[in-house]
């Protein structure tokens, strides 16, 4: 059809009928170890960097911080010197002294390097090589056995760690050797591990071991004695040169082998030839520098004033130099001179050994049990056994056992017997403690058979302290010179003739009756009690020593008058104000005695002792020391030089004459308390004044015949013979205000024209008799017009009659 728009018909599809194929398998490729490697590289490096994060983060908490370690202040030496600088003794917790890297040797810093850490200045703080080694070494022992440290560890270890050997305590040390690298300088840390590291013996830091093994500063170590320190810090007390002195050779040849092997990669600077010459060179080593034993006395004190200046904390942190006034040549000399003294005493009285046995009464008895000991008190212990093998002799002391070692009864042992040989079970002996026991450890005690005793020599002008001996032997403890309150018995009276000069009420040619007497039921009496001689010149009195004129001396001026000059004169113990004070009754230090008599020789004036002279704080500063009390004028110049001239009298002509064998100008006063529990002697010359002391600490009687002349005064002699330096024949010079006089020595009136036993006497002046005695041919007017009264028949009555001649003498001076 034309024009009709056909419609095409839509064919519908035809479906296909699906054909279902089979699925084909696709082979798996297996894995290789190759294929495997990056991803377990992977996964081991995440995980092990989250191990390494939380261990670091875990053992990061709470360390020490080093920057701590700029402020390097370590405990260091105090150091304590006599007069001349040489040392008395050290105080310290660890013996240091810090020196700037600029005064340690560069062949001391090498060897160090080479004998531990040669790659020092290379590494970050840690060798990782060596931390590999140490820990294989360490899985293969099973315990944290091997080192592998560089310097820096070693500082954290030495100065920020425990020294434990754990695998957390290692760990906390390589963080912090990291941190420390970061936060200081190689050259500062060397300077901390040099001054720090322990070389053996005590000694910290390079400067304490250049002293004690070669008497030297570090600056002045040699290569050769360098190297052998620098091998020590590995094993302090193994390679110590003084303990073993072949294993600190062998370490020493070791250093220099690496000090030669690694000589051009490190420090060509160091030649061949030098390293040759250590091998050849002979290390010695100085001999032992003596302990603090040479003056404990010292010491303690010294220790007390640092520790009044600056405060417990700077005391413990050291560093301090303490000068002192002490000659510790004559300190010494001074102990020597007290030892040899007693052990006279000990020779005399037979003070050897243990207690005799007997039933006597008042034999020795042991020491009732007490609930705890103490120092400083002498206890009779009982032996309960004794042990040749380790020289000791065990002991019960109040119910406390403790062991008497062999060494510190070597004063009663002159022969050198052994333990078993010397006592026995159930013998008595004197002891005192010297250390406190714990629960399971015995007391320590030290012997105590004989007296002991105290020396004191000074300086009058300076009132420094010469030498200062506090007991025989030279350990720390109880100091007599300046603890022990002592009876002075009649070397008190020079202060009490002094007073009576100073008051004009009184010459040296003064006549005193020497009679008996009572005060309220108090008889005093004189040493030899059988012999009174009437009346006395006041300078015969003191000469003789005879105690009946001082009593009456001071009945005249008044107790309380003697005391208080004795106060001004330094007695700062208490004094019981009677009439036994004429005596030497009330006790007084010796320190005290002397200083008193160093003011007649500084020609009355008196000042404090002085044993510290200055302390010099580690940075170099002085410290400044606390003042004492003031000086003062207790006499005039004149008075003190008669009471001088009066002491003169008794080294020529009384108590004190065995000091005449010193042959120069010397004067002093004997004393003795009652049953000889005490013996003095203290005197001077124009330059030094000296004091000794000997007695029982518990105040026995020292024995039979012991005297202040036969005990006291030998140990005397012998201290002022080392300390009297000046020409012999320098003698006391005479002040203004004293003038001379012929006097008779019957009355002490003036002497009369051509009288052959006139002897010369010292006055203050306008003090001196002015009456002249009579010649023995010349009649006394006073007896010629009594003679004629009584014929009168005047006898009834006296009261006009002038008192008998002693009786008017009692008061004071002759009557002019």
């Amino acid at each position: 059809m034309v024009g009709k728009q056909t419609q095409k018909t839509k064919r519908k599809p035809t479906k296909r009928k699906a054909t279902k194929r089979k699925p084909t398998k696709r082979k798996r490729r297996k894995p290789t170890r190759t294929s495997m490697l990056p991803k377990l590289i992977g996964t081991a490096l995440v995980v092990g960097a989250l191990v390494v994060l939380g261990t670091y983060a875990y053992f990061s908490r709470d360390l020490p911080s080093v920057s701590a370690l700029r402020d390097y202040k370590p405990q260091q030496t105090t150091r304590v010197y006599d007069r001349h600088k040489k040392v008395i003794g050290e105080i310290f917790s660890e013996r240091r002294t810090v020196i700037p890297m600029s005064k340690v040797p560069r062949h001391m810093v090498l060897s160090v390097l080479a004998a531990e850490d040669a790659d020092f200045y290379e590494h970050e703080g840690l060798d990782y090589n060596g931390i590999l080694r140490a820990v294989g070494r360490d899985i293969v022992a099973g315990r944290a056995a091997q080192g592998g440290s560089t310097i820096t560890q070693q500082v954290v270890k030495l100065m920020l760690l425990t020294p434990e050997r754990t695998l957390s305590r290692k760990v906390r040390e390589l963080i912090l050797a990291r941190r420390l690298e970061n936060e200081l300088s190689k050259n500062e840390i060397l300077h901390l591990y040099l001054n720090h590291v322990n070389f053996g013996r005590g000694r910290y830091g390079i400067q304490e071991a250049a002293r004690y093994y070669f008497a030297k500063d570090a600056g002045d170590l040699t290569l050769a004695e360098s190297a052998m320190l620098a091998g020590v810090p590995q094993a302090p007390t193994r390679l110590s040169p003084r303990r073993n002195p072949e294993a600190a050779k062998r370490r020493q040849a070791y250093v220099l082998s690496q000090l030669q092997a690694k000589r051009e990669v490190y420090w060509p600077d160091l030649s061949e030839a030098a390293i040759t010459a250590a091998r050849k060179e002979k290390v010695e080593l100085a001999p032992l520098p003596e302990g603090s034993g040479k003056a404990p006395e010292v010491l303690s004190i010294a220790r007390q004033a640092l520790r009044a200046a600056v405060g417990d904390e700077a005391l413990g942190e050291g560093g301090y130099e303490v000068h002192t006034t002490i000659d510790l040549s004559l300190q010494k000399q001074a102990r020597e001179a007290l030892q040899r003294g007693l052990r006279a005493v000990d020779e005399r009285q037979g003070y050897k050994g243990p207690f005799r046995r007997t039933r006597r009464r008042g034999a020795p008895k042991a020491t009732k049990s007490a609930t705890s000991l103490r120092m400083g008190r002498t206890y009779i212990a009982r032996v309960t056994g004794v042990d040749d093998e380790n020289e000791s002799i065990r002991i019960d002391v109040a119910g406390h056992p403790a062991v008497l070692p062999m060494r510190d009864a070597a004063r009663y042992n002159p022969d050198g017997r052994r333990a078993s040989a010397f006592t026995k079970k159930g013998d008595l002996l004197p002891v005192s403690i010297t250390q406190m026991g714990g629960e399971e450890d015995p007391a320590v005690a030290r012997m105590e058979r004989g007296p002991e005793g105290a020396v004191v020599v000074i300086e009058p002008r300076s009132r420094h302290v010469l030498a200062l001996v506090g007991s025989f032997a030279a350990v720390s403890g109880f100091n007599r010179a300046t603890q022990a309150i002592r009876q002075p018995g009649s070397a008190f009276k020079p202060l009490v003739y002094a007073r009576a000069i100073q008051s004009r009420r009184f010459t040296a040619a003064s006549l005193v009756v020497d009679a008996p007497a009572v005060y309220e039921e108090w008889k005093p009496r004189n040493y030899e009690q059988w012999n009174y001689q009437g009346a006395v010149r006041l300078r015969q009195a003191l000469a003789r020593s005879i105690n009946m004129v001082a009593i009456r001396v001071v009945e005249d001026i008044g107790v309380h008058d003697v005391a208080e000059f004795a106060r001004q004169d330094g007695i700062a113990t208490k004094l019981a104000e009677d009439m036994a004070l004429a005596l030497g009754a009330s006790g007084v230090k010796p320190i005290e005695l002397t200083n008193a008599y160093a003011t007649f020789a500084a020609g009355g004036r008196w000042a404090p002792t002085r044993i510290v002279s200055k302390i010099v704080a580690p940075d170099g500063t002085r410290v400044q020391l606390a003042r004492g009390e003031p000086a003062r004028d207790v006499m005039t110049p004149s008075e003190a030089y008669v009471m001088t001239s009066m002491l003169r009298s008794v080294v020529t002509e009384g108590t004190g004459s065995p000091a005449q064998r010193l042959e120069r100008a010397v004067v002093g006063k004997t004393g003795t308390s009652n049953e000889a529990r005490d013996a003095w002697f203290v005197g001077f010359s124009p330059s030094v004044v000296a004091g000794v002391w000997v007695g029982f600490d518990d105040s026995r009687p020292l024995g039979r015949r012991e005297t202040g002349t036969r005990t006291a005064l030998p140990i005397w002699i012998d201290v002022m013979d080392a300390a009297d330096t000046t020409p012999k024949e320098t003698d006391f010079a005479m002040p203004s205000g004293v003038t001379r006089a012929l006097v008779d020595p019957a009355s002490g009136l003036l002497a009369y024209e051509g009288q052959e036993d006139a002897f010369e006497e010292v006055f203050l002046t306008g003090t001196a008799p002015v009456e002249v005695a009579r010649p023995p041919d010349v009649a006394d007017p006073n007896l010629f017009l009594m003679e004629q009264y009584e014929e009168e028949g005047g006898s009834e009555s006296t009261e006009t009659a002038p008192p008998p001649r002693e009786e008017r003498v009692l008061g004071g001076m002759a009557p002019p």
